[in-house]
């Protein structure tokens, strides 16, 4: 199976980890893969909150069953609170 490069933008309280992390996956993985991933790399607090976490690409917000067949950018975006 042919591996893919994942480049996911950090925002939010993500943003203390650096701007980008890269992952290097095998092609099918899911979205569900790629927050696995993203824990493992975190050695802080933050890994947990990855799993109430949402990715998106340019257009929209991948659900964790979403199969990755191709390299691309995503987007970690962190639950917001506020008034």
């Amino acid at each position: 199976m042919t591996d893919i490069d994942i480049q996911i933008k950090l925002f939010g309280m993500f943003r203390k980890n650096g701007q980008n992390m890269q992952l290097r996956l095998p092609a099918g993985s899911t979205i569900g893969t790629v927050k696995q991933q993203i824990s493992l790399q975190l050695k802080d607090t933050d890994a947990a909150l990855v799993f109430e976490s949402v990715l998106a690409d340019d257009e929209a917000i991948l659900p964790d069953g979403y199969v990755l067949e191709n390299s691309m950018k995503l987007s970690i975006l962190p639950p917001v609170c506020g008034g």
